[in-house]
């Protein structure tokens, strides 16, 4: 027993000494101290040769040019281990470094005639050739693995990486089809390298040459469906879901699915903005019919897009308005009142009050919906706050903001109590009351929402900003009952508003607020030649001031979308970008001026 435990002591105290030497060589290695640090791992080396203390004495003896020791230990390391041939690419190593490369070649060709059917120790000195920047000695290794295994591995994932560090694009992109001609479960993981192989070309080539590619592989292996997933998912990658959506329903209509990856297309073409891919995706999978699991879902995501497209201002007419409301009408009859209907119920209501005016039939079907079963905290606080700012269009300012404190008391935890705050501020700011407003936004500018710490922000600055005139209390309250008209869509009152403001008080800083605030109630108006020209005010004006960039991008934007004078848009965009280094809408500016000068957007 006694002998045991001498024996334990010993090995323990022979560890310890041992991690203490190599600790100690360590950091003379780091401090690039190699003739000290050589002592010690050649110490350790032939102690256990260890390939951790091997290849730290090599680098010693290399850092120091002591080549005919390096020589040594890499042919004692070779008998020692005569399975593992990267030990011959070091040795080829050592004679680069003396400037022989022949030898160099001839002990890297000498390591691939060692090779055997093994596929780690293929792997092994591939890896070794790549550590050295080899890829042509690592290229030939794969090749003759690929032989000496007789193709029961292909080694195409290694290869196809071999390539992108070669830049051969063409070469890597045959590895990754070649295997998923093997299995489509590799699928995912070639997507992920992919992606990240475009995300990192420099010359944006690869794209071109993987579409390429790929659709010759379609017309020489249309069998294989692989090919066209990985096709819809290069153009979605590319922003062309037009293509990705003809490839999808090919795909589903082929293999008889249910409509899954149609949503999921839709879901990405709708965050992207490409609303009418996303509606004839949605529209694709209702026609499949109603005994299909994503028939409701398709059809309420399909009312979101619709309902984000009159948001957004690109349905803004009447027509398009009342055809919503009938088709959530319709929904919500035939998919009842319930947790899972809560977002409709919402858009229903919105919809109503802020753009048909209805304001009685939005509060009813707010206060029947608050008191579903089954809803959650979120979803009533949200369709809670929805009634409180009907209220305030109605003018029912005490009710408003009963209601917006009762939903801050209920949620004061979460971003809906937050947001119940900002609102019951922005009301205060509406009828004139700075100062408690002023506060109630500075305590929300430290709020964990982002967005509404923003907006606090935002609208604190903004009272600030324009408080300390001798007519502050005037003239920002006269803007701020203005602002309220417009939040009412009481547009004609909310103009007149304005106009007192820029006539009465014209020398004050509001006035170029003022005007941008009157082309954008003219713009909802679609009196877009009179917008134009309260914009132009600004910028004519006020061009040294913060707004005028807002102006501009107000004009180009109008210029695109709503009079399809592309020219003058395009000028417009190139002005923010030249005239404007700092604006916030510098970059989407670019990426506008590109796009309608035909150019390819990377994203």
């Amino acid at each position: 027993m006694a002998t045991l435990l001498l024996i334990t002591y010993t090995t323990i105290a022979q560890q310890d000494t041992e991690t203490s030497e190599y600790q100690i060589g360590m950091q003379y290695y780091r401090n690039g101290q190699y003739n000290e640090a050589a002592l010690i791992f050649k110490k350790l080396y032939f102690s256990n040769h260890s390939n951790t203390y091997y290849k730290y004495y090599l680098n010693c003896l290399i850092n120091t040019k002591d080549y005919s020791q390096a020589e040594a230990i890499v042919k004692e390391q070779i008998k020692f281990d005569k399975f593992e041939l990267s030990y011959w690419v070091d040795l080829g190593g050592i004679y680069s470094f003396q400037g022989n490369d022949s030898k160099a070649n001839s002990t890297y060709q000498g390591a691939l005639k060692k090779l055997k059917a093994d596929q780690r120790q293929i792997l092994n000195l591939a890896n070794a050739f790549m550590a050295k920047q080899l890829f042509n000695f690592a290229e030939e290794t794969y090749l003759e693995g690929k032989k000496l295994l007789n193709s029961t591995y292909g080694f195409q994932m290694e290869m196809a990486q071999l390539y992108y560090y070669m830049r051969n694009y063409d070469k890597m992109i045959d590895s990754y089809l070649d295997l998923l001609r093997i299995s489509d479960l590799y699928l995912a993981n070639v997507q992920n390298q992919l992606q990240n192989a475009v995300y990192n070309d420099v010359d944006k080539s690869l794209k071109e040459k993987l579409k390429s590619n790929l659709l010759i592989r379609l017309n020489q292996h249309p069998d294989i469906i692989v090919y066209n997933e990985l096709l819809v998912w290069l153009y979605i990658q590319d922003k062309d879901f037009e293509n990705a959506f003809i490839q999808a329903k090919a795909l589903d209509l082929r293999l008889n699915e249910n409509g899954q990856r149609i949503m999921a297309l839709a879901k990405v073409a709708f965050e992207n903005n490409h609303f009418d891919i996303a509606i004839n995706a949605y529209q694709y999978v209702i026609n499949k019919g109603k005994h299909l699991e994503f028939y409701f879902n398709a059809r309420s995501e399909l009312l979101e897009v619709m309902y984000q497209r009159i948001v957004l201002n690109i349905d803004n007419q009447k027509t398009d308005q009342f055809k919503l409301e009938e088709s959530l009408i319709g929904a919500l009859q035939d998919m009842g009142s319930n947790a899972g209907t809560v977002n409709l119920i919402k858009n229903l209501a919105h919809l109503q009050a802020f753009y048909l005016y209805k304001t009685a039939e939005a509060q009813f079907l707010l206060e029947d919906a608050i008191t579903i079963r089954g809803i959650n905290y979120q979803q009533k606080g949200e369709l809670e706050l929805e009634l409180a700012d009907i209220y305030l269009i109605d003018g029912k300012v005490w009710d408003a903001t009963l209601a917006y404190a009762r939903v801050e008391d209920n949620n004061k935890n979460n971003p809906i109590g937050s947001e119940a705050k900002f609102r019951k501020a922005r009301l205060a700011y509406f009828i004139g009351d700075f100062v408690w407003a002023a506060a109630q936004l500075d305590v929300l500018k430290a709020s964990t929402s982002k967005l509404i710490a923003n907006d606090a922000a935002d609208l604190s600055f903004f009272i600030f900003e324009n408080s300390g005139w001798d007519t502050v209390e005037t003239a920002l309250a006269t803007y701020a009952k203005a602002d309220f008209l417009f939040y009412q869509s009481k547009d004609s009152l909310a103009l007149l508003t304005l106009d007192t403001v820029i006539t009465n008080f014209s020398s004050h800083e509001l006035v170029d607020e003022a005007w941008l605030l009157k082309g954008k109630i003219l713009q909802k108006k679609y009196q877009y030649s009179q917008s134009i020209e309260a914009y132009q005010v600004i910028v004519d004006k006020y061009y040294s001031d913060v707004l005028a960039d807002n102006a501009l991008f107000a004009i180009a934007d109008l210029y695109e979308n709503q009079l399809q004078n592309k020219e003058q848009a395009m000028e417009l965009y190139k002005k923010i970008m030249t005239d404007f280094p700092d604006s916030i809408y510098k970059m989407e500016s670019r990426t506008r001026f590109r796009k309608l000068r035909g150019d390819t957007v990377v994203n």
